[in-house]
């Protein structure tokens, strides 16, 4: 009979942060100046979201999402 040891989720979880903090792209620093209200707004989905989101999260969604719409050109 072979024993092994159990595999914990928390393992699994802290592979999976290891192997994502590896992989992250160099970042830059966005200073932009909102509304107080938008930024209410983004704060709240954040919160909605749950762990793992985050402002930072949405707003380079948003900016991808916004980024491969084609340009207007007015």
């Amino acid at each position: 009979m072979v024993l092994k040891a159990k595999k914990t989720r928390r393992d699994h979880e802290q592979k999976n942060l290891a192997i994502e903090e590896a992989s992250k792209e160099e970042t830059t620093r966005l200073n932009a100046e909102i509304p107080v209200s938008l930024h209410n707004k983004v704060k709240m989905r954040a919160i909605e979201e749950g762990k793992g989101s985050s402002i930072t999260n949405i707003v380079i969604k948003a900016l991808e999402a916004y980024l491969d719409t084609p340009a207007s050109k007015d």
